[in-house]
């Protein structure tokens, strides 16, 4: 089964066997891609427009920052970088493999007698040798095509680890942001704490507050101003690796990310999701899957062509010389004929292992498939969750700062007794809390959906 090549640049390394004029037939089947059926949308509904393999998703977020550390990440990554070195080594393979010519041009001898008394001489030959492997049955075609489908997956592996680095970083910068947030969050909360403390010890005087309301407001403020290092720690940690995931000691306008600045919301809370027919092409696990799957239906074809004769042409020209002459050269033709008959068994157990490997390699490509769909599908409802709890806890916050306010003015009148400022500066902290929490999540879920869709990093 041959692989059909792709309209892509890279791939008409396959047309270079042509040149050398292979004939013949050719053993084992043609790869064709695998297809399963899938549903037309993921949620049930009708087709959405299908997907293009936009890289830049993550633009939406309209945050530099953002964009900086991905961009700079996916030229110095380490792991990147590492898996790119893959395809050097992928395409040296491709280069070396299914070549039918091989030889040697060799100066076996050149040397000058002299001195002794003896006249001097000068004798030597030049030896040129080429072996034509004749592709009777498709081996030479069946191995390129092995080693191409194997430089492909080298390609999708790099688009895979670029494609996990942007998952990771932006993850990262977002909790930083989260943490960001609760510091903020926590000092705000301080501040109220201090204030409600200030008043009442104000009103001891008066006999509205006891040592005991004191003593409780005191307590809130020592907790609160406690909370507070744990948030930063987690800012510095998340801002430590967002640093290391790029791949680098540092990074240009660290400063920036100590700034105030609002946790990421991207601006664009529908993602055109596509169909799941689209993951096929845009995931590229699937890819790499797909291909490693093609380098095992070649195998077979390798394999198969080994159970036929080999033919082999070899030809030798030597020049020799003796002093001033050259002596009449002399060379050979070989033609070669390998026949399989003692070690055919062996040979077929060889087809039957490669067709094993190929079974073994479509099921995981389904295998890839289904768990795609699965993970487009999760996300998309996390994402439509989070944003739903977003909206409502921001009106909570809303309306818990209300409470608060006046709770704390019928508690100046007497009017309410301290408990209920306490459980109202309580009930604020924990719906600002939630609230930062699902803004995080809803951002963090954005990611999630974009990067189980897939995408290809071409041109970023």
């Amino acid at each position: 089964m041959g692989y059909k090549a792709k309209p892509i640049d890279r791939r008409a390394a396959l047309t270079g066997l042509v040149a050398f004029g292979l004939t013949g037939c050719t053993v084992g089947d043609d790869f064709t891609p695998p297809t399963m059926e899938m549903s037309d949308s993921f949620d049930g509904g009708p087709a959405s427009v299908a997907r293009k393999r936009d890289a830049k998703w993550w633009l939406a977020f309209d945050d530099p920052s953002i964009d900086q550390v991905v961009q700079i990440g996916l030229n110095q990554n380490l792991d990147v970088r590492r898996i790119a070195a893959r395809i050097d080594q992928s395409r040296g393979i491709l280069d070396a493999t299914g070549f039918p010519v091989s030889g040697n041009v060799r100066i076996a001898e050149a040397k000058i007698n002299t001195g002794g008394g003896n006249p001097t001489e000068e004798t030597g030959f030049v030896r040129t040798e080429a072996t034509w492997k004749m592709d009777l049955f498709g081996r030479l075609r069946r191995e390129r095509e092995s080693a191409f489908a194997r430089l492909e997956a080298a390609y999708s592996d790099l688009e895979i680890w670029q494609l996990l680095f942007v998952d990771e970083v932006i993850s990262a910068y977002i909790d930083m942001r989260y943490a960001q947030e609760l510091i903020r969050i926590n000092t705000r909360v301080l501040d109220s704490r201090v204030s409600t403390l200030a008043a009442t010890k104000k009103l001891v005087g008066e006999g509205g507050a006891t040592d005991l309301e004191i003593a409780q407001a005191e307590a809130l403020v020592l907790t609160t101003e406690a909370s507070i290092p744990e948030s930063k720690v987690l800012f510095v940690t998340m801002l430590n690796r967002v640093i290391a995931l790029v791949g680098a000691t540092d990074i240009p306008n660290k400063e920036d990310f100590d700034k105030r600045a609002p946790q990421p919301v991207a601006k664009s809370h529908v993602v055109s999701t596509g169909v799941p027919a689209d993951l096929v092409r845009n995931r590229p696990d699937i890819v790499r899957a797909e291909q490693r799957l093609a380098e095992a239906v070649a195998l077979i074809g390798v394999a198969e062509a080994d159970l036929y004769p080999n033919l082999q042409l070899t030809g030798n020209i030597n020049l020799n010389y003796s002093g001033q002459e050259f002596l009449p050269g002399a060379g050979f033709l070989r033609l070669a004929l390998d026949v399989p008959i003692f070690d055919i068994p062996v040979r077929r157990a060889k087809v039957e292992t490669a067709k094993g490997l190929a079974k073994e390699r479509q099921a995981e490509w389904e295998k890839e498939v289904v768990l795609a769909v699965e993970e487009v599908r999760n996300a998309i409802y996390a994402l439509e969750q989070h944003q739903i709890a977003s909206r409502a806890a921001k009106k909570a916050v809303e309306a818990a700062a209300a409470v608060l306010g006046l709770a704390r003015a019928k508690f100046a009148d007497g009017s309410v007794s301290f408990l209920q400022v306490l459980d109202a500066e309580r009930s604020f902290l924990n719906t600002e809390l939630a609230y930062a929490l699902d803004v995080r999540n809803q951002a963090i879920d954005f990611v999630n959906l974009n990067v189980a869709l897939g995408g290809s990093f071409d041109g970023t």
